[in-house]
C-alpha cells in the first residue's frame, strides 16, 4: 500500500498500473489482484487508511504546539512536505486531478476526509476567535477553514506542476504572515 500511495502521489490514479505496482514491490499482479481485486479497491484502501495517518498526524499537534496560530503553521508546513519537493502530491489533491474516474467508494473516502480536515482546521479558527488578544481577521471559522484548505491545496498544485516547492511558500507567505501576527 505504501508503495501504491507514491504512485497515486507521484502519477495520479490513473498514472500506474498494477504492472507498475508489481514491479515496485517486487509481487507478481495475481497477488496484488487477490488483495484488491479491482483498481478502485486499491484507491479506496489507500485513501482510507492516508486519511487516519494524516488526522492522527494532525490531532498531535494539540500536544506539540502551544497555540492555534502555530498549529495553523504546522499544518501549512505538513502540506508543504507532501510535496517531496515538488515530485509529489498529498494524496487527496492526487486524487482530485482525476476525481471523475474515481469509483463512489473513493470520492466518499476523500469527502470523510475533507469534512475531517475542515473540521480540525474550523476548531483551530474558533479557538483563535476566543482569545480577546488576538485582532482576528481571519472571520469567520467555516469560512476561513474552507479557504485555508483551497490556499494548501491549490498551492501544491501549483508548485507540483513547476516542480518548485518554493512556489508554494510564495502562494502561503501571507496566510502564515498573518497567523504571526495575530
Amino acid at each position: 500500500m505504501d508503495a501504491a500511495e507514491q504512485q497515486v502521489r507521484q502519477k495520479g490514479a490513473d498514472g500506474f498500473s498494477y504492472s507498475d505496482l508489481s514491479t515496485a514491490v517486487g509481487l507478481r499482479k495475481a497477488s496484488i489482484h487477490y488483495h484488491f481485486p479491482a483498481k478502485s479497491d486499491l484507491l479506496t484502501a489507500i485513501m482510507a487508511r492516508y486519511g487516519k495517518r494524516v488526522m492522527q498526524e494532525l490531532e498531535t499537534y494539540g500536544d506539540r504546539f502551544d497555540t492555534a496560530e502555530q498549529q495553523l503553521e504546522g499544518f501549512v508546513a505538513f502540506y508543504r512536505a507532501a510535496l517531496q519537493q515538488g515530485s509529489s502530491l498529498c494524496l487527496c489533491v492526487a486524487y482530485a486531478v482525476n476525481a471523475d474516474g474515481l469509483s463512489a467508494d473513493t470520492r466518499q473516502e476523500i469527502a470523510r476526509f475533507r469534512a475531517e480536515v475542515l473540521t480540525w482546521l474550523q476548531h483551530r479558527f474558533e479557538m483563535m476567535q476566543t482569545r480577546p488578544d488576538l485582532p482576528g481577521g481571519f472571520g469567520n471559522a467555516t469560512d476561513a477553514a474552507a479557504a485555508t484548505l483551497a490556499l494548501v491545496e491549490g498551492a501544491q498544485l501549483s508548485a507540483r506542476i513547476a516542480a518548485d516547492p518554493a512556489i508554494y511558500d510564495q502562494a502561503t507567505r501571507r496566510f502564515r504572515e498573518q497567523l504571526r501576527r495575530n
